[in-house]
């Protein structure tokens, strides 16, 4: 078995995988150079969504070779870059989530493969060294109908990804889904490929935390459904259409896949309520 169908058969599985080093230290420096120029006025901790298509010393990110050789390697030719993009520094997710349109498993058309394969994968990129001890935690095979555990165990480990859930372990309770995760340390370069539906949350860290996140998929209704959720139905998150410049470019790199509004209502769609908001905000 090659590496790059060792690669695929993991990432089928297990939803995710780790590749060391993919970025060249010359563009971990450059990219956690310029997060650093941004967070001048900023808190110590914070994120712009849709960072990487907003800010165009961050545009090469999306044509990196080997970045873009992985992604083929799990999704197959013809993937088209997806916008669903972050920015973070300082940042780690607060809860257990995923990044798919809807996140309750088995409820909604991110988790019906019949009549379209579901071939949709985030880049994370880290840039700060290992010895500051952020984590990425992910919960193998929560992402595919088929390789999740029983019914009973299934919606025990749902309510575990909530945010009352979260809230107990603050307060000294069990984290039952840290025990069931992986937890990966990265350093400068690492990225991390995982399908959006996997279940994922970030460690307590000490010292700075640089990432960056893109995505990329093969055009179908569960691609156009992600983009269509992140770029107009969550509003709170203030995507915005692509620079023409940046379009150009994807055309000439044929990762164009089209701006178009298809959808007005994602049955199943996860969408933020208030308090969720709120907390969020925190960490702008």
């Amino acid at each position: 078995m090659d590496q790059n169908t060792d690669l695929k058969t993991r990432f089928d599985n297990q939803g995710f995988v780790v590749l060391r080093g993919l970025l060249e230290p010359a563009e971990t420096a450059r990219y956690k150079a310029a997060l650093e120029k941004l967070s001048a006025g900023r808190s110590q901790k914070w994120t712009i969504p849709d960072g990487v298509c907003r800010h165009p010393e961050f545009w090469d990110v999306l044509f990196n070779e080997k970045i873009l050789a992985a992604v083929q390697s799990l999704l197959g030719a013809g993937y088209k870059f997806l916008q669903h993009n972050d920015l973070h520094v300082g940042f780690s997710s607060f809860h257990w989530h995923r990044d798919s349109v809807c996140r309750n498993y088995g409820k909604g058309p991110d988790w019906d493969e019949s009549e379209a394969p579901y071939r949709l994968l985030r880049v994370g990129m880290y840039l700060q060294e290992s010895s500051g001890g952020f984590r990425l935690g992910l919960v193998g095979g929560t992402h595919k109908p088929g390789q999740q555990p029983g019914d009973r165990e299934q919606a025990s480990l749902e309510r575990q990804s909530g945010m009352l859930a979260k809230a107990l372990t603050l307060v000294g309770g069990k984290d039952h889904l840290a025990d069931r995760a992986e937890w990966v340390q990265t350093g400068p370069g690492d990225c991390i490929l995982f399908d959006p539906r996997v279940m994922h949350t970030g460690s307590d860290f000490q010292g700075d935390k640089y990432s960056l996140f893109t995505a990329y998929g093969i055009e179908n209704s569960h691609f156009y459904n992600h983009y269509n959720y992140y770029r107009y139905l969550r509003s709170d998150l203030g995507y915005q259409a692509l620079h023409p410049a940046l379009v150009e470019r994807l055309r000439a790199a044929q990762l164009y896949a089209g701006e178009k509004n298809t959808v007005d209502r994602i049955e199943g769609a996860w969408l933020p309520s208030k308090t969720f908001v709120a907390v969020a905000r925190h960490f702008k």
